[in-house]
């Protein structure tokens, strides 16, 4: 008869033998999984092709830009839920919610809307972060609203987005599938969340957004009467702004 610690041992070795190789044929079979393809157009309000803008997939190292004829393809796309955002200096930028399936081909056109006084590029690039965080720190004195900077990000160590945002006032992040932002004045009022000056659509996901080691500050605004004009919405009791490194 075999012993009863070696039986033990070797059911215990058996199990890990499965374990293993049923987390092998796991990941395998995500690997196999087929990916999918993001093509589209950017124009301007006119229908003239933008070439140089660029087109990210929020919550991945996926971003391309555009050709001289406004075309992009983005491939390898995982199956998942994405925010698409697209920027070019001197326009407004934009940003859609995409549902992407196993092996999809999704077209979209984006038509821009050019901002009246358009900035050269090269001040844009070296000033852009400056500027935004001047004007986060001008805010921030006047004390209207709760601000998170990169440091006191760095000092909670959070895993996501959503793990800044809980403990602040009028603010509930869900707790289901997706994590949105709530108001706790009433539950039919939604949080608006903006991202680099990108208003993005109701009720976003926040898992889909930017890892918070990413994130440059966070403004957060728990009622209408303290949301900045710019940052104002119509039926929203707040705002989520948030702007990356």
């Amino acid at each position: 008869m075999v012993p009863r610690i070696t039986r033990l041992a070797i059911g215990a070795c058996l199990t890990a033998a499965f374990d293993s190789a049923g987390l092998a044929r796991s990941l395998n079979a995500q690997a196999a999984r087929p990916r999918s393809v993001i093509d589209g157009l950017v124009s301007d309000t006119n229908l003239v092709a933008l070439g140089d803008a660029t087109i990210a997939v929020l919550g991945s190292s996926l971003q391309v830009m555009t050709g001289s004829n406004g075309r992009f393809r983005i491939l390898s796309v995982p199956a998942g839920q994405y925010l698409l955002t697209v920027h070019r200096v001197g326009y407004a930028p934009m940003a859609a919610a995409i549902q992407v399936g196993d092996a999809d081909t999704l077209r979209f056109s984006f038509a821009m809307k050019r901002i009246v006084t358009a900035l050269d590029t090269v001040v844009v690039s070296a000033k852009q972060m400056v500027t935004r965080m001047a004007e986060f720190e001008e805010r921030r004195k006047l004390g209207y609203g709760t601000f998170i900077t990169a440091d006191e990000i760095k000092q909670r160590t959070p895993l996501t987005l959503d793990d800044v945002l809980h403990g602040i006032p009028s603010i509930h992040i869900s707790n289901g599938v997706r994590r949105v932002a709530e108001s706790t004045r009433s539950s039919k009022c939604p949080i608006q969340v903006v991202i680099d000056d990108v208003v993005l659509p109701p009720l976003t996901d926040l898992a889909t957004l930017v890892p918070p080691s990413e994130v440059m500050g966070i403004e957060v605004y728990s009622g209408p009467a303290t949301m900045p004009v710019r940052f104002k919405s119509t039926n929203t009791c707040g705002a989520i702004v948030i702007w990356t490194k």
